[in-house]
């Protein structure tokens, strides 16, 4: 008699060249992501018509309408069954509007306004998070064993460093023709129409080859599940707090940093300290993952938290002058180094709430779970970055002139301190986190044998159990 496994069961690894298959397209994605976050803000500040005040307004607004959409792309997303699975109509959806939306959000007019910033911020959000919801559900459906989920993301965020990687070396390698190795007008152009060339052909070779995840859900999702999602799921209330304290802090850092740079006069130099930053996480992140093998997930993120919150306001100790470069540069390598930890960390973190979930509801809402993800992660940043530069324009810090002490503590509050505070009170929240490699393969065997006993009632033919 013909023996079924187990639906969902993921005794055996999957091959290397197809997780790297899969992770390619977060090379395109982020030389997306890094200028919305990292750059724009700040150049749209210098090069266009726009207030410190509208800014910080855009940002909020923006990312929270962003945020809003996730979770309803994500619900659909569960809820679709098609001959391509759930997830990739979605992404194939999205595409062509993030193609069209990044180039013109990256080519603003000199006379730009708000409502140029804000229009195309938006249709990009929509077509970003078209793509990015179904692709991380799919990356947490791929496998759902403990470690094997952690090489999976850490595999996509080394993808995403290498596409960082590229977006900060262009300036430099494009400074023999353009006379400066800022990052202007010429690199964000190439930046945007590089990626509405690539991400094309990214998408369409993982749609063709890389299979759907195993589904293991014995009812189907509701908006009632939802609830109960959030209402039993303790684990995820812990991680949810923790992830949107961490992305304030983030927020405010990243929407500043080039204005501190800025400030000790090495805007020419931004580059190639983003570039020696996103260098130290590609080499770094193989160590990471060794680690969390050994001390588990949550560890590794409270570590890197803690790090960070020791290292980041080092920054403030960097002064203009002959020292400034190679002090940043150094800075650089740090804070690099101890932030790839509480940058990967959570990712597989998460994957581990989403079994929760499936053991307490009998749903696969990953979709859903991961939308709800990005809601926390986009709010933290439109609200950090928003007030980050609210409170620049409260001290009436001044983009393109000189500032007074009292005018420069806008900056350091919201590059360094404030972060800095925010990073240390999480670190010793996350020690806490209830699911460890233990409790996870408990989590696991229960859903796998619930899934068995399903399967089992629906065939009448016996199962292989779960090992």
């Amino acid at each position: 008699m013909t023996q079924h496994k187990a639906p969902g069961s993921t005794s055996e690894n999957l091959k290397t060249w197809m997780i790297w298959l899969f992770a390619a397209p977060n090379l395109a994605l982020a030389v997306m992501h890094i200028p919305v976050g990292l750059v724009l803000p700040a150049y749209y500040a210098t090069h266009t018509q726009i207030s410190l005040a509208a800014i910080g307004t855009v940002l909020l607004v923006g990312r929270l309408f962003d945020a809003a959409i996730d979770p309803m792309i994500g619900f659909l997303s569960d809820k679709s069954h098609t001959r391509l699975g759930r997830r990739k109509p979605w992404m194939i959806a999205g595409l062509p509007l993030a193609c069209v939306a990044v180039v013109f959000l990256f080519t603003p007019p000199a006379d730009a306004g708000a409502a140029y910033f804000l229009t195309w911020s938006m249709l990009l959000f929509i077509g970003w998070t078209l793509i990015e919801i179904p692709y991380s559900a799919w990356a947490a459906e791929l496998s759902r064993n403990y470690h094997e989920r952690s090489r999976i993301s850490m595999i996509r965020g080394t993808f995403g460093y290498f596409g960082g990687l590229l977006f900060m070396a262009s300036p430099i390698l494009l400074s023999p023709w353009t006379g400066s190795s800022q990052i202007g007008a010429e690199a964000l152009a190439i930046a945007g129409w590089a990626v509405a060339m690539t991400l094309p052909f990214l998408m369409f070779a993982i749609v063709v080859g890389v299979p759907n995840g195993a589904e293991v859900a014995v009812r189907e999702t509701t908006v009632k599940s939802l609830w109960t999602a959030v209402r039993v799921n303790k684990p995820f209330r812990f991680f949810a707090s923790a992830y949107l304290a961490q992305g304030l802090a983030s927020g405010a850092w990243a929407a500043t940093v080039l204005l501190f740079v800025n400030s000790i006069h090495l805007a020419s130099h931004f580059p190639l300290i983003l570039l020696t930053a996103w260098g130290t996480r590609v080499c770094v992140t193989p160590l990471w993952l060794k680690l969390i093998y050994r001390f588990g997930k949550h560890r590794v993120w409270s570590f890197g938290l803690l790090c960070s919150g020791l290292i980041t306001p080092l920054a403030l100790f960097i002064t203009p002058g002959a020292w400034a470069l190679p002090a940043t540069l150094i800075y650089a390598v740090v804070l690099g180094f101890v932030e790839t930890a509480s940058l990967a960390a959570p990712g597989t973190v998460f994957g581990d709430v989403i079994d929760y979930d499936t053991l307490k509801t009998g749903a696969d809402q990953a979709g859903t779970y991961v939308a709800i993800r990005a809601l926390l992660d986009k709010s933290g940043g439109a609200i950090g970055g928003g007030a980050a530069f609210w409170i620049l324009s409260l001290l009436d810090y001044h983009v393109k002139g000189a500032n007074s002490d009292s005018q420069m503590w806008g900056l350091y509050l919201s590059f360094a301190i404030v972060p800095s505070l925010t990073y240390l009170a999480v670190s010793f929240f996350i020690r806490k986190f209830p699911i460890d490699a233990r409790r996870h393969g408990v989590i696991q065997r229960r859903i796998e044998s619930r899934a068995l006993r399903a399967a089992r009632a629906i065939t009448g033919q016996p199962v292989t159990e779960p090992s």
